[in-house]
């Protein structure tokens, strides 16, 4: 009889884990809210059941009603994804009271890591360099009371959570003060608290990915630089980093080492650094499945989420005695693909897809939820789809996924694709320049703006000569006069 495996996610996770569990012999059972009725992954699961409303409140965010239906199909196996209850002590507890396992770290260290102060104190007390950080902070009057000298700028985070929501950067003190204050208005910041730590735009964010099985063996892959990233999310990654030499590779290990045993974490992880001039600062465990993983598969030439499940089942790691370092055979590059407006200040684009398609290669991955006819919501984070590309040299690499954007089609909605697109020719990204404040400090905007508004200019000349010839022409040689040789091209798959 097949073992059964409850999904509350959605999105390309919710992909992953249908294929990757099917391949394993699971049934797959997805949960989607009435939004998502037509998603891709309701199409492929095994079966699937629909919450009653599209509110995370009452969808993926309600543990009580997936605990519900796992009991009533009689789940073996929870997997949460990422995001939504992936991270959340209290909902793995549950799961494992009621017999369920939940595929993931169990509940006793998702609090050890979800607490990003105390952690950091953990990692202090075992002579760990870590970011400066304040403490605690709940209402105003406890920033005034901690936040007088700081060095700014500053990053205000709540204290639990992660993806880079609820996250501002301050540039002096009355900017931090209100943002403070505009923090504490959520319930959940003012339940938890929140606190900050030194803005760094010139350092690097480096991962660590890595599992730990009950027995303390640790299998580590190379590290993936995610700094390149807007509001907090990560839009370029990379790895091996090219910011990083083998000293510096060798002390990430080493203190990554020392902190999983301390909490005596299992399972699948990242650990996060801040990198500059040679000082490796340690920000905090991220626990959960993530976008990148995929960057770590083609490095190990395996499936991470099989692991997982692997792990969660309380089974060794295969082949792994001690601590087992993965090198890097290839370079490889990820970007995320965003259902955003670049030339509109990035504001989420909805709609239906009209039309859809790609060219991948062996080398060439894109992983969507995407399809003719399907429909993009404004109910849900814009995140629509991950770009991989990879060769034996960096350069190849970028100059691949390059060339691989301009095999991909989307209309009916508009994409970051032709941002993605500029930031690969970007000559800072191409010597190896990712620093986390990237975007503002060394991308300029105007040249993508200045793009889109030229081919506006050649479009309304072109339709008014036509107008005026009312006849066809040649459209290739008045393009070419007007210096937009590419236009046609950029008209018709603009994103």
């Amino acid at each position: 009889m097949k073992e059964k495996v409850l999904i509350p996610t959605r999105g390309v996770i919710a992909l992953d884990i249908i294929n990757s569990l099917n391949s394993m012999g699971m049934e797959t059972l997805l949960m989607h809210s009435p939004e998502d009725s037509l998603s891709l992954p309701v199409k492929l699961a095994d079966r699937s059941f629909k919450f009653y409303s599209s509110r995370l409140e009452d969808s993926y965010l309600d543990g009580e009603a997936i605990l519900e239906k796992a009991r009533e199909v009689r789940a073996n196996y929870i997997h949460p994804g990422y995001g939504f209850l992936a991270e959340n002590p209290e909902f793995a507890k549950l799961c494992s009271d009621n017999g369920i396992r939940f595929i993931g770290p169990e509940s006793r260290v998702l609090a050890a890591v979800e607490d990003k102060i105390k952690l950091r104190e953990t990692a202090a007390a075992l002579g760990l360099p870590v970011l400066k950080f304040s403490e605690l902070i709940r209402s105003p009057l406890d920033f005034e009371a901690c936040g007088g000298d700081s060095d700014y700028p500053i990053i205000i985070k709540p204290l639990k959570g992660s993806g880079g929501r609820g996250i501002r950067v301050a540039d002096y003190r009355h900017d931090a003060q209100e943002q403070v204050a505009n923090l504490l208005k959520r319930e959940e910041n003012l339940r938890n608290g929140i606190f900050f730590e030194q803005f760094r735009p010139y350092a690097h964010h480096i991962e660590i990915p890595f599992f730990r099985d009950v027995k303390d063996n640790i299998l580590f892959l190379p590290e993936i630089e995610s700094s390149i990233q807007r509001r907090f999310q990560k839009l370029f990654q990379e790895s091996p980093s090219p910011n990083i030499d083998m000293r510096l590779r060798a002390c990430l290990y080493d203190r990554c080492q020392t902190l999983l045993k301390q909490i005596n974490y299992v399972g699948l992880g990242y650990v996060e650094f801040i990198v500059e001039n040679n000082e490796c600062l340690f920000s905090e465990i991220n626990p959960t499945f993530q976008i990148n993983t995929l960057i770590s598969e083609v490095h190990l030439t395996s499936n991470f989420l099989k692991k997982q499940v692997v792990i969660s089942r309380g089974e060794l790691l295969h082949d792994v005695h001690g601590v087992k370092i993965i090198k890097p055979k290839h370079h490889v590059l990820l970007v995320s693909l965003m259902a955003e407006d670049p030339y509109n200040n990035f504001l989420p684009s909805t709609g239906q897809i009209s039309h859809f398609f790609h060219y991948s290669t062996i080398r060439n991955v894109f992983k969507t939820t995407l399809y003719t006819g399907a429909r993009v919501t404004p109910m849900y984070d814009p995140f629509i789809g991950k770009i991989l590309a990879y060769a034996v040299e960096r350069p190849n690499a970028i100059n691949d996924m390059r060339i691989f954007m301009d095999n991909i089609i989307i209309r009916g909605i508009r994409t970051n694709l032709v941002f993605l697109k500029h930031l690969l020719e970007n000559e800072e990204l191409r010597k190896g320049g990712t620093i986390i404040d990237f975007l503002h400090l060394k991308f300029d905007f105007s040249k993508l703006k200045n793009t889109e508004e030229e081919a506006i200019i050649a479009a309304a000349l072109l339709a008014a000569d036509f107008h005026i010839d009312n006849r066809k022409k040649d459209y290739k040689t008045k393009l070419e006069k007007m210096k937009q040789p590419g236009l046609l091209k950029r008209l018709f798959s603009p994103y």
